[in-house]
């Protein structure tokens, strides 16, 4: 057997595992987006999985499921510090591309953002400070969600992204 299709094999069967347990820990769908785009994975979440958790904040219920997940990342030990900065990664994409009710949301909860601000992790093996990112990506998130000039702006820009990939991403040039 080839090492491609091995590896096919087992990401198939780890797909497999984990919606089953999802299907039995009564996980929703949007829950276990939100937690793979947050995984412990040394690779960031893709674009159409935050679109997907952005989009999804359009419903109430789901935008509360999604901050809750979010919420619950932020507080992960040092030990998961990429699950961190992963929950700081979606919350800055939903901040810019999900709904204003979202984002005002996530002001209501700024503390648990500031709570990041003194994430402290270090590789014992590297020595490597790996909560300076978070440290840093908190601080900036904070910065923005508090400068509604900048906010707007970068929401705005979203949106023309958003309107450009809708539309084939070549305007009128074509």
């Amino acid at each position: 057997m080839s090492e491609g299709l091995a590896l096919r094999a087992f990401s198939f069967g780890k797909g497999v595992y984990k919606k089953s347990k999802n299907a039995v820990l009564k996980i929703s769908e949007i829950e276990a987006k939100v937690k793979n785009a947050t995984n412990s994975e040394s690779w960031g979440p893709t674009g159409t999985i935050l679109n997907e958790i952005a989009i999804a904040t359009t419903d109430v219920e789901e935008a509360a499921t999604i901050l809750h997940t979010l919420w619950e990342r932020l507080r992960e030990p040092p030990s998961n510090w990429r699950k961190v900065i992963k929950a700081l990664v979606v919350l800055e994409y939903c901040i810019k591309n999900g709904t204003r009710r979202f984002l005002e949301d996530v002001r209501d909860n700024l503390d648990q953002i500031e709570a990041c601000h003194r994430f402290q992790s270090v590789d014992p093996d590297t020595m490597v400070d790996r909560g300076q990112a978070i440290r840093d990506k908190s601080q900036a998130l904070v910065g923005l969600l508090l400068d509604a000039d900048r906010l707007a702006a970068e929401r705005s820009k979203a949106a023309e992204v958003r309107g450009r990939l809708q539309h084939g991403g070549w305007g009128d040039e074509w």
